[in-house]
């Protein structure tokens, strides 16, 4: 396994979480559903983060780019928030920042794993 198929298991595993945790959070309409979402995202984290660790080489090229943009999008989001944490730029790095610059690295992922490999 190298650096590539690693942060790819991780950033597919962190994806999977939050869009996970947000969709139950979200759905269930009662105080306190962050005790069963996050749970939730956290078990299909690991679960896809297994599968893609395991995975990963069977892919075709294709399936690898959009497995590499998808784990790219979780990794840039957990960075803007980890940055909104420590308090840099507090106001700038707000949820709907990091979910857009999370979708702009997923293209450029894409678009640059795919010129690479042609």
């Amino acid at each position: 396994m190298n650096v590539r198929h690693a942060l790819t298991a991780l950033g597919a595993g962190l994806t999977t979480g939050l869009v996970v945790a947000v969709l139950v959070i979200e759905l269930l309409d009662f105080e306190f559903s962050a005790l069963i979402g996050l749970p939730v995202g956290v078990l299909a984290g690991l679960i896809v983060f297994a599968t893609v660790a395991v995975a990963f080489d069977g892919l075709d090229e294709m399936e690898r780019r959009a497995m590499s943009a998808y784990a790219a999008f979780g990794l840039t989001v957990i960075g803007f928030a980890a940055l909104s944490y420590v308090n840099l730029a507090r106001g700038l790095f707000s949820g709907t920042v990091a979910a857009g610059a999370g979708l702009i690295a997923a293209v450029l992922t894409y678009l640059g794993l795919w010129s690479r490999e042609r």
